[in-house]
């Protein structure tokens, strides 16, 4: 058995669950089950950490739009926490068309892939992230000894195939290996901005 570190890229995480989920018309939940999915993904193998990679939101108090979604933030951060899952933040850049876009995430994470292998905290990384830019990340563990697991989705545009060729082995998702890690359906329901 192989002692494991999962890393996940929230927003890529976000909108490959919300299409898996889409097919039976259910929707990604604040309360979802992340370290319960980590711990199947990896199997047999030791789950020695979660790390959980956002961009942060910065509150601007009296904007209703701008407290609301950092109130969903909270909650996830909170959620999270509950679940011992490290979480790693990058920065979220607003546009003057509204909308935002992360910054530093895929940099970071990128970062603490190869300085935990340095470290040796683990021999198998499994990245749940379809962003190609951590290509060099990837080449950079698999040289310092340690495998890489790349984990996608198994619709449409969910696989990178720049991960796929590089990566020791490649995991698509299917709605079945997701939806058993919502909570059940008479919680209330929330349909967020949540995980990224």
């Amino acid at each position: 058995m192989a002692k494991s570190v999962v890393y996940i890229d929230g927003s890529n995480w976000y909108f490959k669950l919300k299409e898996l989920l889409s097919l039976n018309d259910k929707q990604p939940r604040v309360d979802f089950d992340v370290r319960g999915f980590c711990e199947q993904l990896v199997g047999k193998d030791t789950l020695a950490g979660v790390n959980y990679y956002i961009g942060k939101l910065k509150r601007k108090r009296g904007n209703e739009k701008s407290e609301k979604l950092y109130a969903k933030q909270q909650k996830l951060i909170r959620h999270l926490q509950k679940q011992n899952v490290h979480i790693g933040f990058g920065h979220l850049i607003s546009y003057p068309d509204g909308t935002h876009h992360e910054k530093g995430v895929d940099v970071l994470i990128a970062v603490e892939m190869i300085r935990f292998a340095l470290d040796k905290k683990y021999g198998v990384a499994y990245l749940v992230s379809s962003d190609n830019d951590l290509v060099p990340a990837v080449k950079e563990v698999q040289r310092l000894g340690k495998k890489v697991v790349y984990v996608g989705s198994s619709i449409r545009k969910g696989q990178s195939f720049g991960l796929t060729s590089i990566c020791d082995r490649t995991i698509l998702l299917q709605e079945k290996d997701v939806a058993p890690f919502l909570a059940n359906d008479n919680t209330e329901q929330e349909n967020s901005d949540f995980l990224k």
